[in-house]
Formats: structure tokens, C-alpha cells, sequence
């Protein structure tokens, strides 16, 4: 039977729900009006792609299931399954159409290639004053798709164990989007937004993959092998390229652009250039958001370390995907069929 999940801590909850909703007025004031009304349109288009993308792949999962995995007992048939299936189908492909995005944005960017291009030294605070449209279209689209992720989170899903921390990572990004924004940091934005959309994507493979009960030798290793690509690239992308590239441009690089030698750059004690403030808060939430890196990173080595004695498929339900209360009651109804 399926163990339930506790609420989380009523004071936490709350704190999360009233930093997301301050979040979403802050972006009235923050957006210029054409921008906002972009916004709220982008909403109802994330909206409906969701809607139209749980149901494609809720009515072809389930077929699927039933017709090529009958010798794994149509892993799908379980109502809980078949939603959780549905639920991560759709953030699978948020994640591949905003990498496919990023992708275009920085196709004549040097961003990645030379992170100090990021910076602007003609400006007291480093920032670009403009950017091209496909860009702001690109924020107006992500911060849609984490705004609804976060009331789903809350509002829509299951509690899970990781609940608390996810809130936290969704409230954390939305405020590193609209800081990035509203600063004119929009270069090291969508660089953020790359390494975690790009990387999220084996994540949600693997999860399909181990509801599609596809690990073992009856599945052909194929959730083990996407475990092993998540795993890599967690430490890769997540652990090494974040921290060494992103958080030290905007930590590093962006003083040394906004500050008149290298030598005041470096001496942290000298915080009299126009960027301080900002610097310090988005450096902060970068930080925040590392943590939570090196805590999803744990994870996944802990359940490195125990799918070496159990089966990958139950390792990952318990250890990576979390349980909830609709468990129990579909393990119930299972046995009464």
C-alpha cells in the first residue's frame, strides 16, 4: 500500500503562496503594458497547450500501454499512473519547446561562448537597455510557464515529498526572471532559463519511462540508461556549467565590467558601484537555487546508491518521484478489480 504524504508545514505554505502572488502584482509595475498584456496572453496559451497536451498523451499513453506493454501489465492502467504520466508529458514539452527557443535566441548571440559579452560596461549598472523581441517574447513565455507551474504545484497536483522544495525552486525562478528583466539582465536570464530547460528534459524521460515500468531487461534497460544521462548531466550542466560559468559571470564579471580596474572588482570590500544592491539580491537567488542543485544532486546519488539493490522502476517511485494520497486509494481499488 501506498504511504501518504504529510502536508507541509502551514507557516512554509503560506510564506510560499504570498511571495508568489507579491511576485505576480510586482510584474504590473515591472512590465510595460504591451509586455503585461503579452503576458496574460501567454497564460491562456500555456493553459491550453497543457490542457490539449495531458489529453493527447493521456488518450495515447493509455493505448500504448495497453497494446505494446501488455507482457508488463499495461503500466498505465492505474488511474494514479496514467495522471502522473499525463502531468509530466506536458512539462516535457515546456521543456523541449523553450530549449528549442533558447536555442534560436542565442543562435547569433556570444553569450554562452563569452559570458563578458553578457555585460554592458558602458552602463553604470552593466545592463542593456533593449533587446530584440524574440528575447522579451521568450521571458513573457517563460514567466507564464513557471507562473502556472507554481499554482499547479499548489493548486492542481499531488502533494509530494519534494512539495516544499519545488515551491521553493518555482518562487525562486519566477523572481530570478523578473529580477533579470526588470535589471536588463536579460543575456544571463535566458542562459539560466537554457541550462535548466535543457537538462530537465532526460528528468522527464526517465520519470515516462519508469511509469512505462520500461527498466530491466523486459524494458530494455531504458529507464536505467536515461538515469544514467540524468545523472551526467545533472552533475555536468547543474553541479559544474552553472556555478562555474553563470554564477561566477554574474558574481565576478559583472563587477569587473561595472567597476573601473580589476583590482576594485575583486576587493569585496569596495560596494560603491551603482549595482550593488541589485548585485547582491541576484546573486543571492542565484545561490538559492545552486543549494536546491546540490539537494536535488544528493537525491540522485542516494538513489544511485539503491537502485543497486532494488529494481530501478521501484527505486524511482520512491526515492526520486514521491508518493501521494491518491496511492493508497488506487493500490485499494487495484485490489478489489
Amino acid at each position: 500500500m501506498g504511504r501518504s504524504v504529510a502536508a507541509p508545514p502551514a507557516l512554509l505554505d503560506g510564506l510560499l503562496l504570498a511571495t508568489l502572488c507579491a511576485e505576480c502584482v510586482s510584474l504590473v509595475y515591472i512590465l510595460e503594458r504591451d509586455l503585461l498584456f503579452t503576458l496574460l496572453g501567454m497564460l491562456l496559451m500555456v493553459a491550453v497547450a497543457i490542457f490539449a497536451v495531458k489529453a493527447s498523451f493521456g488518450v495515447g499513453g493509455a493505448w500504448f500501454s495497453r497494446t505494446f506493454l501488455k507482457h508488463l501489465g499495461d503500466p498505465l492502467k492505474k488511474r494514479t499512473t496514467l495522471k502522473k504520466f499525463t502531468e509530466q508529458s506536458w512539462q516535457l514539452a515546456i521543456h523541449v519547446s523553450m530549449t528549442a527557443l533558447e536555442l534560436v535566441v542565442l543562435a547569433d548571440k556570444t553569450w554562452w561562448a563569452d559570458t563578458r559579452s553578457m555585460w554592458n560596461p558602458k552602463s553604470v549598472t552593466c545592463d542593456f537597455p533593449t533587446h530584440d523581441y524574440l528575447t522579451e517574447l521568450l521571458y513573457m513565455a517563460q514567466l507564464a510557464i513557471w507562473i502556472y507551474t507554481a499554482f499547479s504545484c499548489k493548486f492542481l497536483e499531488e502533494i509530494r515529498k519534494d512539495y516544499a522544495v519545488m515551491m521553493t525552486h518555482h518562487v525562486v525562478t519566477i523572481a530570478l526572471v523578473s529580477w533579470s528583466y526588470a535589471q536588463g539582465y536579460l543575456p544571463i536570464g535566458v542562459l539560466i532559463l537554457l541550462v535548466h530547460d535543457a537538462s530537465d528534459i532526460p528528468v522527464d524521460l526517465m520519470k515516462m519511462a519508469n511509469y512505462l515500468k520500461l527498466g530491466g531487461p523486459r524494458g530494455f534497460f531504458l529507464t536505467e540508461i536515461l538515469f544514467a544521462i540524468v545523472l551526467s548531466m545533472w552533475f555536468v550542466v547543474r553541479l559544474y556549467l552553472f556555478p562555474t560559468k553563470l554564477i561566477n559571470s554574474a558574481f565576478w564579471e559583472n563587477r569587473e565590467a561595472c567597476m573601473a580596474t580589476l583590482a576594485e572588482a575583486h576587493d569585496l570590500r569596495i560596494l560603491s558601484f551603482p549595482g550593488v544592491p541589485m548585485w547582491f539580491g541576484f546573486n543571492a537567488l542565484l545561490l538559492t537555487l545552486f543549494a536546491l542543485h546540490i539537494w536535488w544532486g544528493f537525491l540522485l546519488v542516494r538513489l544511485l546508491v539503491t537502485v543497486m539493490t532494488k529494481t530501478a522502476h521501484d527505486t524511482a517511485k520512491e526515492e526520486y518521484e514521491g508518493t501521494s494520497s491518491d496511492d493508497d486509494g488506487d493500490d485499494a481499488k487495484d485490489k478489489t478489480d
